[in-house]
């Protein structure tokens, strides 16, 4: 039986901030899933290092599909997704829009998912960018969080980002395994200028937290959770607590202060509003994995492959369970320090990319491990039937690296995209792209997502417009 944490009226006063207090209070119940039309979804999943080159004369693998655009031969580094081959869309030949302080691992992390500049140190953020060189954070958001923020009809939300009452209880959710501690290099999820996203790394964490209160659907009429209804009037007594706090605080503090105090009480409002009007309705195909062991964080290479599988083992089911419909999940970090020894390695991945050796039949054999836990996660979306239509059908997943190879070539950027058949996107088709902007790209994901006035993403190739291949 979960325990619930006491929450003071201190530590409610200490996160009055509207968008910090939101998650501790409300309870994480289902939106309505029941709609016929399902909702849009987007995932975007980072692994490291680009794929296989070599620091000796062997040159770089060719991971080019084989074949025409609808009668094609994948390459080995994902053979794995054959079984898929019809719901996925492989651009080859993207230029990384990715440029800025830093070296390559650096402005790649930063610009893969936001086509924006990585700057120089200052905000006082100062790291090091590789080689000795110093950078700041990034200077744009990603494409997921231009998504998450907008709202209206055909796009994943319908409701302001800023509305009393939201569909999901989390507008995003950024997951990820052993990404090491903040840098440029290690983050590549952007709210905003000088604004990066930390994903949750500790499974058992990201379980507790994400999938509180979530009810399997049944078939049965839906009911709320005694457990959820009294802790439901609990948070709402402690909202009206804190109110006769501040109202209280008013006739003690100067006249200035007032609009801090009134704003303040419009933030609690809105989050009691959304405590009442939050509906306990699962969703159809709504279920819950099992809760994952303890993790040894960044300590235990062993640990990597089970919090890989418990990370993308998630996500079908918080997507299936309305959680959020807007998700990243980020595998290590670009200069990745995991050593894959259940394959057979005793140096670190990027170490291996830069020895004076040949080293891509190891590196291609990382490239395909990764795929088969993708294929995993993909394969359990695809089995989650939502009326005419498939999980994965309903969502696009896009999969991609900071670099293009591991000698630090931007271009040909490794993308696979999987899914989204319903939203409109023609799959089962491998496209030449060749050094066609990654920007295009990013343009025609939030247009999929029915952004349709968007037509830049970024500040390195600005107004690029769509993909147009992908029409």
């Amino acid at each position: 039986m979960r325990t619930r944490p006491f929450i003071t009226r201190r530590s409610f006063l200490q996160s009055l901030g509207v968008s910090t207090a939101v998650a501790p209070f409300v309870p994480l119940l289902n939106a309505s899933g029941m709609e016929t039309t399902r909702p849009k979804r987007l995932l975007l999943i980072f692994t490291p290092d680009g794929t296989a080159d070599s620091d000796s004369s062997a040159g770089p693998i060719d991971w080019k599909p084989q074949g025409t655009e609808t009668d094609f031969t994948l390459h080995q580094i994902h053979a794995a997704l054959e079984p898929l081959k019809s719901k996925l869309i492989i651009p080859w030949g993207l230029r990384m829009s990715a440029a800025g302080a830093g070296e390559q691992h650096a402005f790649g992390s930063a610009g893969m998912w936001t086509g924006a500049r990585l700057k120089d140190p200052g905000n006082g953020a100062d790291f090091d960018g590789g080689n000795g060189h110093r950078t700041g954070w990034g200077s744009g958001p990603s494409v997921d969080q231009i998504v998450a923020a907008a709202s209206g009809a055909g796009m994943p939300y319908a409701n302001a980002a800023t509305d009393a009452v939201q569909e999901t209880l989390y507008r995003t959710i950024e997951l990820g395994a052993q990404c090491g501690n903040p840098t440029s290099v290690t983050r590549t999820i952007y709210k905003a200028d000088d604004q990066p996203l930390h994903p949750e790394t500790n499974p058992q964490a990201a379980f507790d937290r994400l999938f509180m209160g979530v009810m399997p659907s049944t078939g049965e009429p839906p009911m709320e959770d005694p457990a959820l209804a009294q802790r439901r009037l609990e948070q709402s007594s402690i909202i009206d607590l804190v109110k006769g706090d501040l109202n209280r605080l008013r006739p003690k503090v100067s006249s200035e202060e007032y609009p801090k105090i009134d704003a303040h009480l419009a933030g609690l409002n809105v989050i009691q509003q959304r405590i009442n009007q939050m509906p306990p309705t699962p969703t159809v195909g709504c279920s819950l994995p099992a809760r994952p062991d303890p993790s040894d964080r960044f300590s235990n290479n062993s640990k990597f492959p089970a919090e890989v599988a418990a990370m993308l083992g998630m996500v079908p089911h918080l997507l299936a369970c309305d959680v959020t419909r807007v998700m990243s999940v980020q595998l290590s970090y670009g200069f990745s320090n995991v050593t894959h020894t259940w394959l057979g390695h005793t140096d670190a991945h990027h170490t291996m990319s830069h020895q004076n050796a040949d080293n891509r039949d190891k590196l291609m054999a990382i490239d395909g491990w990764y795929c088969e836990q993708i294929m995993t996660m993909l394969t359990a979306m695809d089995a989650i039937d939502e009326g005419g239509s498939t999980l994965l059908d309903n969502t696009l997943v896009v999969w991609a690296r900071e670099l293009g190879t591991t000698s630090h070539s931007m271009k040909p950027w490794c993308v696979v995209m999987a899914g989204g058949g319903a939203l409109g996107l023609r799959t089962g088709r491998f496209l030449d792209v060749n050094d066609v902007n990654s920007a295009n790209l990013l343009v025609s994901i939030c247009q999929t997502m029915g952004l349709t006035a968007q037509t830049s993403v970024g500040n390195i190739n600005p107004d690029s417009g769509p993909l147009t291949e992908l029409a």
